[in-house]
């Protein structure tokens, strides 16, 4: 039943795309593909993508590193690794909405970074990181980092496991470094990992709101504007437009459909199968 409502709001969705209404009991009028028009002629939208793309390509890049150096570091004999790993979890299972006091507190002009900033002798690069168009978007940038970093660690240190112990262990006797064996025998590994977390980060991009809205509210000035924001904007507002946001909302579906199809489709291998096994031969390449 919960399949047949998503299918139905999809539906509704975009019929109520072609038409005018402000909700409740007001009439709907047809505008046809207007509110198409005005999402691709509104400033505001391509400052929601461009946010989006950025958002994406730090958080993503930000996840792989991280995820990749600490789950390679815990499967090393590290002391302690257990108290590390909880330390490394635990943004992943905090809600954003509980976190989001903190962040707050962190950034805002009284806030801890500005106190360390004029602790070490600083005080000319402390400002209002929330309240600046130039700073806001940084802002949710790292609050989406301090939690991107444990969920890729979490996956990676899942697929790293999978991997034959012999296979590290005949590459070590052929004199393999651990760069060596990072690069050729575990990157290759985790690539199905990597691209899942390419897919769900850049679907996480899209539809981001609790953290922007709750930290910035996509201000100052759209500085930190996301589609999700966009959205709730339309139909919570004054002035709002049910149809623009259905819109809106139907734009946000065909990017992340369409996305999501690219990135699988480049991401085949050229074999049958599709699978791609790890380089061993690694002698003399030390």
């Amino acid at each position: 039943m919960s399949v047949g409502l998503i299918y139905y709001s999809i539906i509704y969705s975009g019929y109520l795309s072609f038409f005018d209404w402000p909700g409740g009991r007001q009439p709907m009028t047809a505008v046809g593909l207007v509110n198409y028009l005005e999402v691709f002629s509104d400033p505001v939208f391509w400052i929601a993508i461009r946010n989006t793309l950025v958002y994406f390509v730090v958080i993503f890049t930000v996840q792989v590193i991280g995820g990749i150096s600490f789950a390679a570091a815990m499967h090393s004999k590290v002391y302690l690794a257990n108290i590390y790993k909880i330390i490394i979890i635990v943004p992943v299972v905090v809600a954003p909405a509980t976190m989001a006091p903190a962040h707050i507190e962190v950034w805002q002009t009284n806030g801890t970074f500005n106190t360390i900033l004029r602790a070490i002798g600083l005080d000319a690069w402390t400002q209002g990181w929330i309240g600046q168009s130039t700073t806001s978007l940084l802002v949710i940038i790292m609050a989406g980092c301090w939690g991107a970093i444990g969920f890729g660690f979490i996956l990676y240190f899942a697929a790293m496991g999978q991997i034959d112990p012999e296979i590290i262990e005949a590459a070590r006797i052929d004199g393999a470094g651990n760069v060596r064996l990072l690069t050729s025998i575990v990157l290759p590994s985790v690539r199905s990992v990597t691209i899942s977390l390419g897919i769900l980060n850049f679907m996480t991009a899209l539809k981001l709101f609790d953290g922007p809205w709750l930290l910035t509210q996509g201000g100052p000035a759209h500085s930190s504007e996301f589609l999700g924001t966009m959205i709730y904007a339309e139909t919570a507002g004054s002035s709002r437009n049910l149809g623009y946001a259905a819109a809106l909302s139907i734009v946000l579906l065909v990017l992340a459909i369409g996305t999501s199809i690219a990135i699988q489709l480049r991401s085949r291998e050229k074999s049958p199968t599709g699978v791609r096994k790890p380089k061993v031969r690694v002698a003399n390449d030390v």
